[in-house]
């Protein structure tokens, strides 16, 4: 147990030098996040401060994070496998680039404030550059928030020509989607349908599927999602009373509690009615056989991340890590025609995913 300071003084990081036994830039490194000090190191640092009682001043640790380039990320709830996979793909993506990830998680049911409330924060902690990966926040609320620093979208298309964005193409989703679903035969279908605020990425996905079926001349009846527990009983009662084939569901885990509530009835999916969703990232999905479409996590990350790192060197607030370092994979990645691009440049780029086929759609 370490002892009193003299006069009840605050505790200081040259305190807590003294208690690890290592030096006050060690102590410093480890509070502004700086991974290249070992993990022994950074365990007498942290119980040192922890028995003295010592908080690290955040104004001072945000002001080291931006110099080091540290990157923030704002992503909704992590639970999500959609969003969850991301946060891991850029995660291991910013450590190739030998940056650190900040991530501050928002809940999915708030609809907007707590994304309002984390990038406050994130900016509070003095990040470089800044990822948001949200469902409902407006692109005007992020320029408001982060102007003052390199920014981006991820994982949610945007066309607002002052940010930049890399995602997912989402109405090429929509679109392939339907015409899978005509390829098997189905003239007539069940849509469920959530609000904006709700998600955009759900919304996006809707309009270009219900699109595209009005020109493949595709009956479609949509359905209310929300409460999702009572969306798919809805969607359910919807098919059977007008002779609906087959139920779209915007994301796979409303596909899966579709599918529940379908066990539950006796239905049988396909032979009764077909069942589709998107995203395709949650382990098991090949094992049940859902008919989904698979989004390019991996390939948004890399992406993302050698963006951002290009940007946040222009801005002259992080080291120099060379972006060669984080080459783009794909052909779709836009990053082979970076060096011709302005710094300060605008980009909206859309990597698409694939059609992943499965037992749950079946031909008429």
């Amino acid at each position: 147990m370490l002892g009193p300071l003299p006069g009840s003084r605050p505790p200081t990081m040259e305190d807590v030098a003294r208690a690890s036994g290592l030096s006050r830039s060690t102590v410093s490194r480890v509070f502004t996040g700086d991974d290249r000090v070992s993990p022994d190191a950074q365990i007498k640092v942290r119980e040192a401060a922890r028995l003295l009682g010592y908080s690290p001043n955040m104004a001072a640790s945000a002001l080291a994070g931006r110099r080091q380039g540290h990157l923030g990320l704002l992503i909704r709830d992590a639970t999500n496998p959609a969003y969850g996979l991301l946060h891991s793909e850029l995660n291991r993506a910013a450590e190739a680039a030998s940056r650190a990830l900040i991530t501050v998680t928002a809940r999915r049911h708030e609809y907007g404030h707590a994304e309002a409330q984390g990038l406050q924060q994130l900016i509070g902690l003095g990040v470089a550059g800044l990822f948001v990966s949200t469902g409902v926040t407006p692109p005007e609320e992020i320029i408001a928030a982060s102007s003052s620093r390199p920014m981006m979208i991820i994982g949610r298309p945007n066309d607002d020509p002052r940010i930049n964005s890399i995602s997912y193409d989402e109405r090429m989703h929509g679109r392939l989607m339907a015409d899978h679903i005509a390829a098997h035969g189905h003239r007539a279908v069940a849509v469920l349908r959530a609000p904006e605020l709700y998600s955009r990425v759900f919304l996006l996905r809707v309009r270009s599927f219900l699109d595209r079926c009005k020109q493949l001349g595709i009956r479609t009846v949509e359905v209310d999602l929300l409460p999702v527990e009572h969306g798919v009983e809805r969607a359910l009662d919807a098919a059977a009373e007008q002779s609906l084939t087959c139920i779209v569901c915007p994301v796979d885990y409303v596909a899966l509690d579709l599918l529940r509530a379908a066990r539950r009835r006796g239905i049988s999916v396909p032979e009764d009615v077909s069942v589709v969703g998107f995203d395709g990232v949650a382990d098991g999905l090949d094992l049940i056989g859902l008919t989904t479409v698979s989004l390019p996590v991996r390939e948004v990350a890399r992406t993302a991340v050698a963006h951002m790192v290009r940007m946040v060197e222009a801005d002259g607030s992080g080291p120099d890590t060379p972006i060669a370092s984080l080459p783009p994979e794909g052909s779709t990645a836009p990053s082979e025609q970076g060096d011709e691009t302005p710094s300060d440049a605008v980009e909206h780029v859309l990597i698409p995913g694939e059609l992943m086929p499965g037992s749950t759609l079946a031909a008429l």
